[in-house]
C-alpha cells in the first residue's frame, strides 16, 4: 500500500472531521518502515495528501494560510478536513454478466469512465481467461483501440484500491522504456551516467583501459527515465550471465541530479540490485571545476538531497549549491577524465573514490 493509502484507511476510522496531519503521517510511517527514515520523506508525505485532495478525500488548509508547516521543504498541512465522497453519478450496463475476478464491480457505484474501462476487461476476462501476459500498451490496444488509453492505469483509484490488478485483471506488465547499458568489459559493475557528453567520455576511456577484466557496464540515463527504466537491466544482466556486485552513479552536482540519485537509490533497493552509490573519484575530480550560476533554491532541499554523497562529499556538494552554484559534468572533459583515472591503479577503487585508501 502506498503512503496515501494508508492515510485513506486511517480517516475511515476517524470520527471527527478536521484531522492533524501529524497523526496522518504516523498511519503513513507505520505502514512502511522506510519512511521514517527516508530523506525523500517529506516530499511523499506531501505528495501523499496532494494525492488525498485531488481524489475528494480531504480538504487542505487555504494556500498561504496558517494551516502550513514551512520549517522545510515541501510545505505539509498542519491539518485535513475529512470530505465525504461525492457518489458518482451511475450508469447501470444492459443486462451481463461480471466474470467473477471483477465481481467487485457489483457492489461499488460506476460511473460512465468505470464502466468503459471495465467492460472490455470483463468481457477479454470472460473470453480469454488464459491470455498470457504482454506489455501494458499491447493489451491496451487489444481491449480499447489505442495503445496509450492506459498509460496511466497504475494510479487509477481501482488500482491504487487494489481491486483492479494489472497482473491478475488485465494480464499486462510495466514495459518501461530499456536502460541504455553497454557491456564493456567481464567485471561484475555497473557505472550509471546522467549526460551525454560524460558518458561518450567515459566509454572512450574504458574501452582503452589496458586490463579488461577490471571494466564492467556503462549506462546512460537521467531523471525520472532513469527511475522507470531501472529495472530493465536485470534483464540484461540475465540475457548475457553477467551480473553486478558493485552499482555506481555519476549525476551532475545539483539539486536535480541528487534528488534523482536518491530516488534511483530506493527503486534499486526496491528490486534486488546492489546499494546504488556515488562514484566519488568522478565527483572529487568534478569539484575542482569552474562551477557556473543557478537561480538559488531551498536550502532544506539542498542538504536533503546531498545527504545521498558521504562526507566530506556531502558537505562540499551542499556549500556549492547554497551559494547558488552547480557542477554539471560538462564541466569535466575527456582528457581531464583520462588523467584522473590512472592505467596502472585498479580500476573500481578509483571511481568509488577508494584509490588511496587501498594505496595505503
Amino acid at each position: 500500500m502506498t503512503p496515501a493509502e494508508h492515510m485513506t484507511v486511517f480517516l475511515a476510522h476517524q470520527t471527527v472531521k478536521r484531522v492533524g496531519f501529524d497523526l496522518l503521517a504516523q498511519a503513513a510511517d507505520a505502514g512502511d518502515s522506510s519512511l521514517p527514515t527516508s530523506p525523500l520523506r517529506r516530499r511523499i508525505l506531501a505528495g501523499a495528501a496532494a494525492q488525498l485532495a485531488g481524489l475528494g478525500t480531504v480538504r487542505l488548509p487555504a494556500a498561504g494560510g496558517r494551516g502550513w508547516d514551512h520549517s522545510a521543504e515541501p510545505p505539509l498541512p498542519l491539518w485535513v478536513d475529512r470530505l465525504t465522497p461525492r457518489r458518482a453519478r451511475t450508469q447501470r450496463p444492459g443486462p451481463r454478466a461480471w466474470v467473477e475476478p471483477l465481481s467487485f464491480a457489483t457492489q461499488l457505484p460506476l460511473s460512465q469512465a468505470d464502466l468503459e474501462l471495465l467492460s472490455p476487461i470483463n468481457n477479454h476476462l470472460r473470453d480469454h481467461p488464459d491470455a498470457k501476459p504482454v506489455p501494458i500498451p499491447e493489451r491496451s490496444y487489444e481491449l480499447y483501440g489505442d495503445e496509450k488509453r492506459l498509460a496511466r492505469i497504475t494510479s487509477h483509484r481501482l488500482v491504487t484500491a487494489g481491486l483492479l490488478s494489472i497482473s491478475g485483471h488485465l494480464r499486462a506488465f510495466p514495459s518501461p522504456a530499456p536502460l541504455a547499458m553497454y557491456e564493456l568489459g567481464p567485471a561484475p559493475w555497473m557505472l550509471i551516467v546522467e549526460n551525454s557528453a560524460a558518458f561518450t567520455s567515459l566509454r572512450r576511456v574504458l574501452n582503452r583501459w589496458p586490463r579488461r577484466d577490471e571494466v564492467g557496464w556503462l549506462a546512460y540515463g537521467g531523471g525520472d527515465h532513469l527511475v522507470a527504466s531501472l529495472t530493465t537491466c536485470l534483464d540484461a544482466f540475465e540475457e548475457r550471465d553477467h551480473y553486478i556486485e558493485d552499482l555506481l552513479l555519476y549525476t551532475d552536482l545539483d539539486l536535480d541530479g541528487l534528488e534523482c540519485a536518491q530516488l534511483t537509490a530506493e527503486r534499486a533497493r526496491e528490486v534486488g540490485l546492489p546499494p546504488l552509490v556515488p562514484a566519488v573519484g568522478l565527483y572529487d575530480r568534478l569539484l575542482t571545476r569552474r562551477p557556473r550560476a543557478v537561480p538559488s533554491t531551498c536550502a532544506a532541499r539542498v542538504r536533503a538531497a546531498a545527504s545521498w554523497l558521504p562526507e566530506p562529499l556531502a558537505a562540499q556538494a551542499a556549500h556549492l549549491l547554497l551559494r547558488d552554484e552547480v557542477l554539471r559534468q560538462e564541466a569535466l572533459p575527456g582528457p581531464e577524465v583520462g588523467v584522473l583515472l590512472h592505467s596502472h591503479q585498479s580500476l573500481l577503487p578509483q571511481l568509488l573514490g577508494r584509490a588511496r585508501d587501498e594505496a595505503g
